[in-house]
């Protein structure tokens, strides 16, 4: 399915690091103060660079005395976590190994922040792997923005027809396949707009 790829966009929280789990709970008091939220607005914080989503969270639903604590009780849960206990999700890091021994380049498109990134990658062992990492505080939109995935694609030098992109988040999904990308859901959400919905990179190798 890969043989004529030219580029790899990969997520990372859910699709390559198991870090689901750590992030709801470093947001579970966050999410307790806003009430009841549907999902559009949730994706709103989740695809958000991180220090849009602890404006949203402080300034659109009184959460925390300032957007910087909320930064900062984010940063207190998962820095830790990213350095010293993350791990890949199954099957992640060999896909990754043979999509760069392809000789196609690659890059991770995150909204976490580049901190987070480096230090989990290296832990499972494939940052080097990727040609760079996309982040959307560093490119100043989120992950529904159009924006995010032209410069994924300026990195790499490839075209979007021929350009693979993996996410576990179904609007990231949408956001990737309207950008003109060939696109992978992975886990357990599916997309009606992904080319191929997988429950884990096992499926692929």
């Amino acid at each position: 399915m890969f043989r004529n790829a030219t580029g790899f966009v990969f997520d990372c929280d859910g699709t390559l690091i198991d870090s689901l789990a750590a992030w709801e709970e470093a947001e579970r008091d966050l999410f307790a103060q806003t009430g009841p939220l549907t999902q559009e607005q949730e994706d709103e914080i989740h695809s958000a660079p991180i220090e849009h989503a602890a404006e949203i969270f402080h300034d659109k639903y009184g959460v925390g005395e300032s957007a910087e604590a909320v930064l900062a009780h984010l940063d207190g849960h998962l820095l830790d976590f990213y350095a010293s206990k993350a791990v890949a999700m199954p099957g992640a890091c060999e896909f990754v190994r043979r999509a760069a021994a392809s000789g196609a380049p690659c890059v991770v498109l995150s909204s976490s922040p580049r901190r987070y990134l480096d230090a989990g990658l290296k832990r499972i062992g494939i940052r080097d792997c990727f040609l760079e990492l996309v982040t959307t505080d560093e490119s100043g939109c989120s992950k529904q923005d159009a924006a995010i995935y032209e410069r994924a694609l300026s990195i790499l030098g490839s075209d979007a027809a021929t350009t693979w992109a993996f996410d576990d988040a179904p609007y990231a999904v949408f956001a990737m396949h309207s950008s003109g990308l060939k696109t992978v859901c992975v886990g357990e959400r599916t997309s009606e707009y992904a080319d191929a919905n997988v429950s884990s990179f096992e499926e692929l190798l």
